[in-house]
């Protein structure tokens, strides 16, 4: 704990020796140190400073001490005192340039003995506690920056020393190149002490140096010290501090003076509490509305001009940059959201697949960079401290405009699952998951092939695809496959077929379906070519068939026209049956006739069901055919005896 405590920013006040008036001189010393548990890490970056000066009224007490406690050929130096001027140099502070700038704490009226052996000091009985910095940014290479006190005492005869002291200041501040508003407030203050020293009044500084106006800066106390104003030969006064370590450890956020006073309980001597504070860096927060192309424009210029004139560490800085780029994205998303929701109304399939995956590229892009940056920064308690909430609440607004249309929400689930399979490339994916994924891949309608492959996010889309199917396939479907391909077209494989086609219309793997399709399409091609070498088999027996039967058809009709004229004269009426043996006869001649039309016409080529279809007729036709001669026959025997 204190080896990581001293690497933090301390406040060290030290007394400067007055060079020209008493070998005796007031002297600062450190009573009491206190140093709060908080682990105060690398973000806290800003410093704070409070002074509280008690007792001012016993710097009489003070002065007096020192006259009387001088050699009294020492003591023409307190002839003719006229103030206590209490000043502060900051050493090592890059915002004041190479050189050490001075600033006025106090200035108080020293009264001459009148008709009394003692001096006494215009002092007012309760000054109010000084903010001489606020939230002082913090170099990572200067945590410690000294500070210097000094408490001088000047004579009418000393004034020259006094208004030197003032002059080099305000040279000093001259020689900056431009100098900020905390350096120029400084010129304020000591014009100020100039004219109340003329007036002999009481000077205070009161233009506290406010480097960081931005808001919402997380401060507690980091440390107090106190100091007591004496003689430099009196002895170290003892501070009784238990109620004083008390009130500071909890008092994380401040206290108030009173309560000060009270837990220290010390009159004796002048006492000047010095109470350090750290400030937490806090970026400007935005909502997913107010970013815009202008305001991030406006952040980007405000956080370059804060971090050249040194108000922002180097680390913040570049987180602060890191945050601009990820905002440039989320604007770009922004604009597509609203390019796709135009579109969207045109109804024009292609542009809407075009608008859609711009914002499918935006959002990943978002997503994949914050990603980077937790990975990059992930010990970086500056970005884990402050940045990575900022980053998770614009994903979160990002999320919520993904939600307006079920495309968009596709969409993000697309996203999800390519980042998830770019984490998981080197993980077993069940086949369950793999549906899971590729229903997830294919819930959104992306633009053509070649314009995917022309951009970063469609290619790994595409890539990521191709890998889940050729897994799929392998697993599932590849053995089945490969048996369709060599399976004999018979009926038992036909239902081996049907299986898997039908397994294949539940995957959302697509290239497995096409695969099962195109072993169905070749099975069904062998099966066709099988089929339709039986059908012309059967062509051949048939059209043999038939052949032979129209010749005895047509014998079998003339066999019957030759006995119904030997056996009935033409000069009378046939009987009844024998006219409609006739009739029916004249039917059958017809049928020959069409066998006979059908027989000459060449063979169906090419399709199956075509020659499926003539084997049909001219089978139909000859059991018609024979059926209706041998119904004939059956009727009336005596006209079927033609040898």
């Amino acid at each position: 704990m204190r080896s990581t405590v001293t690497r933090f920013f301390f406040f060290f006040l030290l007394l400067g020796a007055p060079r020209v008036w008493a070998q005796d001189m007031i002297d600062t010393r450190l009573s009491y140190n206190y140093l709060d548990k908080f682990e105060f890490t690398d973000e806290w970056q800003y410093l704070t400073t409070d002074m509280y000066l008690l007792n001012a009224g016993q710097f009489s007490k003070v002065i007096n001490e020192l006259e009387q406690g001088t050699t009294r050929a020492r003591r023409r130096d307190y002839i003719n005192l006229e103030s206590l001027f209490i000043s502060a140099q900051l050493k090592n502070a890059k915002l004041f340039g190479q050189d050490p700038v001075v600033y006025p704490l106090y200035n108080f009226a020293v009264e001459p003995p009148s008709g009394k052996k003692d001096y006494s000091t215009r002092i007012s009985d309760n000054i109010d506690a000084i903010r001489i910095i606020d939230k002082l940014p913090l170099a990572a290479d200067e945590r410690n920056i000294d500070a210097v006190i000094d408490a001088k005492l000047f004579t009418s005869d000393s004034r020259e020393v006094f208004f030197n002291i003032i002059a080099n200041q305000l040279t000093n501040i001259a020689k900056q190149m431009t100098p900020q508003a905390a350096m120029l407030s400084l010129v304020g203050e000591f014009g100020n002490l100039i004219r109340n020293t003329a007036m002999r009044k009481e000077y205070k500084f009161s233009s506290t140096i406010r480097l960081y106006e931005g808001q919402n800066f997380d401060t507690r106390l980091h440390s107090v010290r106190v100091y007591v104003f004496v003689p430099s030969f009196a002895k170290i006064p003892a501070l009784r501090t238990p109620r004083l370590t008390e009130l500071l450890s909890n008092s994380p956020q401040g206290f108030e003076r009173q309560k000060l006073e009270a837990a220290l309980n010390f009159k004796d001597y002048p006492v000047l509490v010095v109470a350090n504070y750290k400030s937490l860096y806090r970026m400007d927060a935005l909502s997913g509305s107010e970013i815009t192309t202008e305001t991030i424009e406006k952040r980007r210029v405000r956080i370059e001009q804060a971090y050249l004139a040194g108000l922002v560490t180097d680390d913040a800085y570049k987180q602060e940059k890191l945050f601009v780029e990820f905002l440039r994205n989320f604007s770009d998303l922004k604009q597509d959201l609203n390019n796709y929701r135009l579109n969207y109304k045109n109804n024009s399939p292609e542009a809407n697949a075009k608008t859609l995956f711009a914002v499918i590229q935006d959002y990943k892009r978002l997503k994949t960079l914050a990603s980077l940056r937790d990975h990059e920064f992930a010990r970086n308690s500056t970005y884990q401290r402050i940045f990575k909430n900022e980053y998770q609440s614009i994903l979160a607004s990002a999320d919520g405009y993904l939600e307006s249309d079920h495309n968009l929400k596709n969409g993000k689930e697309l996203v999800n699952t390519v980042l998830d399979l770019d984490q998981e490339q080197s993980k077993a994916i069940t086949v369950a998951q793999r549906e899971q994924y590729l229903n997830r891949l294919y819930s959104v309608e992306l633009p053509n092939p070649e314009f995917l492959a022309s951009t970063l996010e469609g290619a790994g889309i595409s890539k990521h695809m191709n890998r889940l199917e050729s897994a799929q396939f392998n697993d599932v479907y590849a053995k089945e496959v490969g048996r369709l391909r060599e399976a004999t077209p018979n009926e038992d494989n036909i239902s081996l077929r049907n299986a898997l086609l039908e397994k294949a219309n539940t995957t959302k793997c697509r290239s497995c379906r096409e695969e099962v399709k195109q072993a169905a399409r070749q099975f069904n091609q062998r099966l066709e070519e099988q089929t339709l070498d039986r059908e012309r088999e059967k062509y051949r027996d048939l059209h043999a068939q038939a052949e032979r039967k129209i010749i005895l058809y047509l014998k079998q009709g003339t066999c019957m026209d030759t006995a119904i004229k030997a056996q009935y004269s033409t000069e009378g009426a046939l009987p009844a049956h024998i006219q409609r043996i006739q009739e029916r006869k004249g039917e059958l001649t017809k049928q020959v006739t069409e066998l006979e039309a059908l027989v000459k016409e060449p063979a169906p080529e090419g399709k199956t069901s075509l020659l499926r279809e003539y084997n049909q007729r001219v089978f139909g036709l000859l059991r018609t055919l024979d059926q209706g001669f041998a119904d004939l026959c059956a009727a009336e025997k005596s006209l079927c005896g033609c040898e």
